[in-house]
């Protein structure tokens, strides 16, 4: 299993599959990144880390669905991550709000490396992934007051094409779209979320 790690971060330091392989995962009514760059304003940084642990012969990160407390990603399943704080720096910033939001404490000699950034338009953030490793499961404490759940997802899962599914989903500004999506645990992984798991999934399979 360590070989998987090593495989991994050399993948990372290479070239990234970027906004094509983001892209499997969106919605046609998406637009792509430089279209919605230029058309925000003052866009909001952000930071989310996937955790990756063994478990049962398999590696695991850990998702989060998120409480309903109204605002625009609210309710959804997500990457634990969110905005940096003033004088912090992404890398600063993921492991943070990772630590606040499942209660494990992430240091900067289990990172990994980073993927490809993403521009969110409903909330204009840009956020950027980074990818850090444990060497056994965690003993999560989530925070109920931002958690309601968190959503265990394997990797040979993320890797079948079985998980992929089709579906409609309500957007932000309350239009319906089809978009492709994860079915994880019985949830609908879809977004942003699944933009980025749809590049992580790639530098798997190369």
């Amino acid at each position: 299993m360590p070989d998987f790690i090593e495989r991994l971060r050399n993948r990372l330091v290479g070239n990234l599959p970027g906004e094509e392989a983001q892209f499997r995962m969106a919605s046609a009514a998406r637009p792509r990144m430089g279209e919605a760059s230029l058309a925000s304003v003052q866009q909001r940084q952000s930071a989310v880390l996937l955790y990756l642990f063994p478990q049962q012969g398999d590696w695991r990160t850990v998702l989060m669905k998120r409480t309903d407390c109204g605002g625009t990603h609210s309710g959804q399943v997500s990457i634990p991550g969110g905005q940096l704080e003033p004088g912090e720096n992404h890398m600063q910033a993921a492991l943070r709000e990772f630590e606040e939001e499942t209660g494990i404490s992430v240091s900067s000699s289990q990172l990994l490396g980073k993927l490809s950034e993403l521009f969110i338009p409903p909330s204009n953030f840009l956020v950027r992934p980074f990818i850090a490793h444990a060497t056994a499961r965690p003993r999560f404490e989530p925070d109920p007051g931002e958690v309601e759940e968190l959503i265990e997802l394997s990797i040979s899962d993320l890797m079948s094409d079985l998980t992929v599914k089709r579906g409609t989903v309500r957007l932000s500004g309350g239009a319906w779209a089809e978009t492709p999506y994860f079915e994880v645990e019985g949830h609908m992984v879809w977004g942003a979320t699944a933009m980025i798991l749809s590049e992580f999934k790639e530098v798997l399979r190369d």
